[in-house]
């Protein structure tokens, strides 16, 4: 049955259709639904159940109620049904001479220990007939009541199978109904749909099956835009929570709740490792794109990692696309940034500013995304309309070369230096030998997570005070320094917050260190 009006306070309290608002007079025929309340509930409340009556006592009483309020009900059929649990339902479709309200009758019923529902979905006597006399996906032929006892207030009663077409009336017919926008939700939740492959699976599956409703839904309806409806509503509320951690806290999340998937445990955690160690970027890359996740899109907050073919590019930043939802620019298309809204980061792989860039984004457009504007997504009207992206999601990226802009063939040299003030450049100059190449199916976000969260700890560089030491000579012992070189420090640190380079989080441990000396 249709889900009532309100939630009721008390677990006695009857539901059915609406009966406020102007123009409501109510019906002249309803449902009555008398499930089996749970044992506790019956000893709670001092309820009556359906097995305490036969169809004849409860239609008598029903009648009785209802006169006392003044309705004067004409014809009823009472149908006696099993619930799974093999609890007995009675329920009762009455006809009034004149519209009328439900809810005094109802509360009459209760004084008499009888909890009933008047149920939503039904209006009129054909579909109540319908409802209770004919098979459908959700109610099986064999669970239907096929002696119902009828009565009227004069004259014969009109057997019911005469409000039926001839077909329905057949033994084993199932009726089809036609899924609405609610029941198409509930089917995608029911069997866990999460791709458009997966929804038309499944309604060619459940139609060789002999139930065509999902399928006459995609086909009459915008079937993928529902669905997408169906999946934004689906994720709404993890997507709420999400919103409220930082980038930072959710790569600990995923630390914490999800296992490591490589082979061999930590596998990838310590190609990566090596790699950086390779190529001296252990730590400061770490610290870097920690500080963008931090940080967002803004200026030298962008990480772009430069080299050749088959030095890991790719791979250190992969593994992040499992613990963010992640945009990665699509082949071609007319709306290749509609997936970019909603998303936590932004991943360009293999990124080089060419004639496929430009046709995706404007060089002026590029430059202003990278130090946070909002863009302008073209997304088609059926799917809500052109939108902005506001979003603060951080850009990194992977590049054969530093990007630039050419025009006639050349560099455009004041273009580029506006890209070199939006990008922070890591060059890894370590090419993988093919006797070294290990094979790695999936890049694990395990992994790339706790690499990315060693960030936490600064690099030596950015508090040094000398450059270092030649190479085979004795280091330094470390000098404490004045109060003159700790405030000078701190005004650096601070220039560095004040322009975007650093995030408060990274000033305030940068801050910690300095005065404790470190």
């Amino acid at each position: 049955m249709a889900a009532p009006e309100a939630a009721a306070e008390e677990p006695g309290t009857p539901t059915g259709p609406t009966q406020k608002g102007r123009g409501v007079h109510g019906q002249y025929v309803y449902a009555l639904v008398f499930s089996h309340p749970k044992q506790e509930t019956v000893a709670r409340l001092n309820l009556k159940t359906p097995a305490d009556f036969s169809k004849t006592s409860f239609r008598t009483l029903v009648l009785q109620c209802h006169a006392a309020h003044g309705v004067d009900l004409v014809e009823t059929a009472c149908f006696q049904e099993l619930h799974e649990n093999g609890a007995p339902h009675l329920n009762l479709l009455v006809r009034a001479s004149a519209q009328f309200r439900w809810l005094k009758p109802a509360e009459e019923l209760r004084r008499h220990g009888v909890r009933v529902d008047y149920a939503q979905h039904i209006q009129s006597w054909a579909d109540g007939v319908t409802y209770f006399q004919v098979a459908s996906e959700h109610k099986p032929w064999a669970g239907l009541d096929h002696n119902p006892e009828q009565w009227v207030k004069e004259g014969q009663p009109v057997p019911l199978q005469e409000y039926l077409p001839k077909r329905w009336r057949q033994e084993g017919f199932v009726r089809t109904t036609r899924l609405s926008h609610l029941s198409f939700f509930d089917l995608c939740q029911k069997h866990e749909l999460f791709t458009t492959d997966q929804l038309w699976a499944k309604a060619t599956e459940l139609s060789a099956a002999g139930d065509r409703g999902l399928l006459a839904y995609l086909l009459d309806n915008d079937g993928e835009a529902q669905f997408t409806k169906v999946l934004k509503a689906a994720s709404a509320k993890e997507r709420v929570r999400r919103a409220g951690l930082t980038r930072e806290a959710l790569l600990e999340e995923f630390v914490q709740k999800r296992a490591c998937s490589c082979e061999t445990e930590g596998l990838c955690y310590a190609l990566m490792k090596d790699l950086l160690q390779r190529n001296n970027l252990d730590g400061q890359l770490q610290y870097d794109v920690l500080g963008a996740l931090r940080a967002g899109r803004l200026k030298k907050r962008n990480v772009c990692l430069v080299g050749d073919a088959n030095c890991g590019k790719s791979f250190l930043f992969k593994g992040l696309a499992e613990v963010f939802a992640t945009y990665q620019r699509p082949e071609g298309g007319t709306h290749q940034l509609e997936e970019l809204l909603g998303k936590e980061l932004v991943l360009l792989n293999d990124f080089e500013y060419d004639e496929a860039a430009k046709a995706w984004m404007p060089w002026q457009y590029f430059k202003n995304f990278l130090e946070g504007c909002s863009v302008s997504v073209a997304v088609p009207k059926s799917r809500g309309g052109n939108q902005d992206f506001k979003g603060t999601a951080p850009v990194l990226l992977t590049a054969p070369q530093e990007v630039t802009l050419k025009r006639y063939g050349k560099e455009v040299v004041s273009e580029k230096r506006q890209m070199d003030s939006r990008v922070l450049y890591h060059y890894l100059t370590y090419s993988i030998p093919d006797e070294d190449r290990k094979e790695v199916a999936r890049c694990c976000g395990h992994c790339t997570a706790r690499l990315y969260l060693e960030g936490k700890t600064a690099p030596a560089a950015l508090l040094a005070t000398s450059g270092p030491a030649e190479s085979g000579a004795e280091p330094a012992p470390k000098r404490r320094r004045t109060v003159a070189e700790c405030v000078g420090k701190l005004k650096e640190l601070k220039e560095l917050l004040d322009c975007g380079a650093l995030c408060e989080a990274e000033f305030a441990d940068l801050k910690a260190k300095l005065l404790r000396g470190e």
